[in-house]
């Protein structure tokens, strides 16, 4: 049932038999067929069959969790069978707050694990959905969308981080609300999870707020505020070199955070396994992250 197993997850990605077919180098009678065998084996239906598409009823949306956990768990299987060192690709997008600690950290402690990986990393700011969609990404490591996911989504919360506001070392301040007003605010772009975040704080609070530039890189808006072009409202960050030159003013009971997590799709059989080990060992650098919360101990399932 293995054939028929990745048959039915190659369905569910491509939403009908015949281009599931094509994607499998099989035609479309024969999805039919192995998706009656899978149905049989089951003793369930599993799709609507109107018109052309392949759309998952609800027994189908029960058993694809299970399904995907399946195969990624054949996959883990046979590459600590004695097959040969695991072999592939994964490509990750970032946000540049956690590019050069927890997701580094991890792809390091990969590689060392599974030197025939190659790993490349794309920082990117802001929604990464439509990366992974295009299958441009294998999966993200990005805050939290604000947006309810598709239904083919997964997404595994690793740690957040309170905001705080950063000044220049010089400005004399007493409170995160003097040192606002002193300088001009960097801000993250509106349409982001994090502008989005700041945006809300502000109101919430009535925070007065002069000029405002906008900049989407975190060690950006570091070396801007070492400068003293402005202040920032940031995730809690080591600030390296620039510490000298820099203040944090922690928000109180005003404290608002920053959740970074992973999403990705499920991919077929043959990728699900490089990407359930990246998750993995993300997970585990997650707590060592300094400055941070850890929001995951141990992951269960890269596929729950």
């Amino acid at each position: 049932m293995l054939r028929e197993l990745e048959t039915f997850l190659t369905v569910c990605r491509c939403g009908t038999f015949t281009a599931a077919g094509k994607r499998l180098g099989l035609t479309q009678s024969a999805v039919s067929d192995q998706m009656r065998r899978f149905e049989d084996f089951l003793g369930k239906t599993l799709f609507y069959r109107t018109g052309r598409s392949a759309a998952l009823n609800a027994a189908g949306r029960e058993m694809l969790p299970m399904a995907e956990e399946v195969a990624d768990l054949m996959q883990r299987m046979r590459a600590r069978a004695g097959r040969g060192p695991l072999q592939g690709s994964i490509r990750v997008g970032t946000v540049s707050s956690v590019h050069n600690t927890l997701v580094a950290r991890a792809m390091i402690a990969f590689r060392e694990a599974y030197p025939k990986v190659n790993v490349r990393l794309i920082r990117h700011e802001g929604s990464m959905l439509a990366q992974i969609e295009r299958e441009e990404l294998d999966l993200a490591v990005s805050v939290r969308p604000s947006a309810p996911l598709p239904g083919d989504m997964r997404w595994l919360p690793l740690l957040r981080k309170p905001f705080v506001l950063i000044a220049p070392a010089w400005i004399e301040a007493a409170h995160w609300r003097e040192a606002m007003q002193s300088r001009p605010l960097l801000r993250y772009d509106g349409s982001s999870p994090s502008g989005l975040s700041v945006d809300a704080f502000l109101k919430r609070t009535g925070a007065k707020v002069g000029d405002s530039i906008w900049i989407n890189y975190l060690d950006t808006m570091i070396s801007l505020v070492a400068s003293g072009v402005g202040v920032a409202l940031i995730p809690t960050s080591l600030f390296g070199e620039a510490a000298p030159d820099i203040q944090t003013f922690e928000l109180g009971a005003d404290t608002f955070y920053r959740e970074v997590g992973v999403l990705w799709r499920p991919n077929t059989p043959q990728r699900g396994s490089i990407n359930s080990l990246f998750i993995d060992t993300l997970a585990r650098e997650a707590a060592r992250e300094p400055l941070s919360e850890c929001l995951i101990a141990t992951r269960q399932s890269a596929s729950a």
